[in-house]
């Protein structure tokens, strides 16, 4: 008779079995986990509903494993430093005791065979495990490698969060920019700081008697961290300046007005921040980036600037780094095509397709993919441009299109892919397939053993195919490379604070929810707050989520596509496969009460 497979508990079961949460604890704790990124046990003690004590015995107790309070011992730093600094960082583990060849490591998750696998293998001793707080390890690391911050380091993330919450940001970056207009002299002469500047200046610790210019521009950026905004507009007219915000994929107006006096300095200013855009032209488009600090915290820009009838246009593109620790699972996946996607990343070796328009996420996701699927054991090499999010682990180059390598030779992606089959990777993933010879490299690479990771401009999954094939690439090589594509869309989701039911759905939207073949006998439908509040500004609307459509290869298809490339046939064959539709998909989440009717047809339709 075959023995059953035994599972170990997840932290949801193990409290919720023994009754040390309730249902409005659990849901806020799960809330705070997607949040924050943070441990689900590590929430549970920072929201006080569990005593430190209690948690280790409980989980202790259910996996079968020791546990230890590190911040009660006293540890020699010696055994901590056995294993390097990023290791145990990676690891969420670090040794606190050592007895002969025995090493004892204290970790956040014991279940985890394959890091006391390599703590052996790298160590040359035999690992006992235990299982801490994540917040002692990194209180332990602190200590040890940072003594002279170790008083301030209560106050302070770890490397792979950010470096404080939004929320005191938003408090400091709202003061900071009231003192700042308040300190503008619009009358005064201006004079800009043309003196050597860091690479990276902290806009949080710039005094209010600086220049006026400098002051403006820390106001922008300021401004932009206060609305968790994704870009900043400068846009001139005949007689003013407009400032606006993108936020939440929409783009707003700023809450202070620049006078028109400024234009040219203001621009003049940014340009010499990017330390490479021409100061004097102002006919042709540029391009630079900025690096800032604001409170610690690395923010970089990507500047483009056009010229107008009415002076020079600018949009500052905010690259995030922290952005780099996404999870797949904070991304709004049903659990079917999640599930499904995973088994596609999975797979030894094929290629990967992210499709949507521009804006609509694509490089975030291929970033949360590989961080779900990278580790130690393989070689992970990106070809970008630009390189928007900083990935441990992964070897990441900058394709740079305007660099001239000889005649008729640029630095692009298809270059790029080229010396990477030379570099003896596992993982492979390029920004964006524009052409035949980067699809053409991408899919030989997938063919020989590689697992390829790239995105297309497309509407839809099926349209991916076809995009393909007008490219000319071979059929057949399309059907035998493609494990999936994912296509996208980011929507906007309703604000949490004052969502309110939607006790009378419209009969367009029951309608489409029954052509779509959806269930919405136990659905939580809700709307927009007239008037909103003061946590979405008045918007009934507040952050996004993604919906998505997910075509998985099988061997049916594979025969099907060889034969037709066409988008339509492709979505009907695909549907009778069990592809679901980027508006069922969107309908789904209405059903959950997490967006509106409307958001979605709009999005994806």
């Amino acid at each position: 008779m075959a023995q059953a497979i035994y599972r170990k508990k997840t932290y949801k079961e193990i409290f919720l079995d023994n009754k040390l949460l309730n249902d409005q604890q659990l849901q806020q704790v799960e809330t705070e986990v997607k949040k924050t990124g943070e441990f689900f046990h590590q929430v549970v003690l920072d929201m006080k509903y569990v005593a430190k004590t209690d948690i280790l015995k409980i989980l202790s107790q259910s996996w079968s494993v020791d546990c230890v309070d590190l911040s009660s011992l006293t540890i020699d730093p010696e055994i901590v430093k056995i294993i390097p600094k990023q290791s145990s960082k990676r690891y969420n583990a670090v040794p606190f005791a050592r007895e002969e060849n025995m090493l004892s490591v204290a970790m956040v998750d014991t279940r985890a065979l394959f890091v006391m696998d390599d703590i052996s293998l790298r160590t040359g001793l035999q690992v006992k495990p235990y299982l801490a707080m994540p917040e002692d390890i990194k209180i332990l690391l602190d200590k040890v490698y940072n003594p002279e911050d170790f008083q301030t380091a209560s106050e302070e993330k770890n490397d792979q969060k950010p470096a404080v919450s939004h929320a005191e940001f938003e408090a400091d970056a709202k003061e900071l920019t009231a003192e700042l207009i308040a300190g503008l002299d619009v009358m005064g002469d201006l004079q800009l700081d043309d003196t050597a500047r860091e690479e990276q200046q902290d806009i949080m610790q710039v005094d209010t008697s600086a220049p006026e210019v400098e002051k403006l521009v820390n106001v922008l950026i300021l401004e932009a961290i206060r609305l968790k905004a994704s870009d900043i507009h400068i846009e001139p007219y005949e007689n003013r300046l407009a400032v606006r915000y993108r936020v939440d994929g929409r783009l707003r107006r700023g809450s202070f007005k620049i006078p028109f006096s400024f234009k040219q300095a203001l621009i003049a200013k940014i340009k010499i921040m990017t330390n490479s855009m021409n100061l004097t032209e102002r006919r042709i488009p540029q391009d630079g980036r900025i690096q800032v600090k604001a409170k610690g915290q690395p923010i970089e820009f990507r500047v483009n600037i056009v010229p107008t009838i009415h002076g020079e246009s600018v949009v500052m593109r905010i690259l995030d780094r922290s952005g780099s620790t996404a999870q797949l699972d904070q991304l709004g996946f049903l659990p079917d095509v999640i599930e499904k996607f995973l088994l596609s990343l999975s797979k030894p070796y094929g290629l990967i397709l992210v499709c949507g328009p521009t804006g609509s996420g694509k490089s975030y996701t291929l970033s949360a993919a590989l961080t779900a699927i990278k580790n130690p054991d393989d070689k992970v090499l990106t070809a970008e441009n630009p390189v928007e999010y900083n990935l441990d682990g992964v070897v990441q180059v900058q394709v740079n299109p305007d660099l001239k390598m000889g005649a008729d030779k640029v630095f692009d992606f298809a270059m790029a892919l080229r010396s990477f089959l030379r570099q003896d990777p596992d993982i492979i993933m390029v920004g964006e397939i524009r052409d035949k010879e980067t699809a053409q490299i991408s899919m030989e690479a997938a063919m020989t053993g590689h697992l390829v990771l790239s995105t297309l401009h497309t509407n839809d999954a099926p349209s991916a195919i076809s995009r393909l094939s007008e490219m000319g690439v071979h059929t057949f090589l399309i059907a035998n490379t493609l494990e999936c594509v994912l296509a996208q869309r980011l929507i906007g989701t309703l604000c949490k604070n004052c969502k309110e039911p939607d006790k009378d759905p419209t009969p367009e939207m029951l309608k489409a929810l029954a052509e779509n073949n959806i269930d919405y006998s136990k659905a939580n439908f809700m709307k927009i707050h007239p008037g909103g509040c003061q946590k979405c500004n008045g918007r009934g609307m507040k952050g996004r989520t993604a919906i998505h459509e997910l075509l998985v290869m099988n061997e049916e298809f594979r025969r099907f596509c060889i034969k037709e490339v066409s988008a339509g046939p492709l979505r009907d064959m695909a549907k009778k496969q069990g592809m679901r539709p980027l508006v069922a998909d969107g309908l789904i989440k209405v059903t959950m009460g997490l967006t509106t009717y409307d958001e979605i047809m709009a999005a994806a339709t």
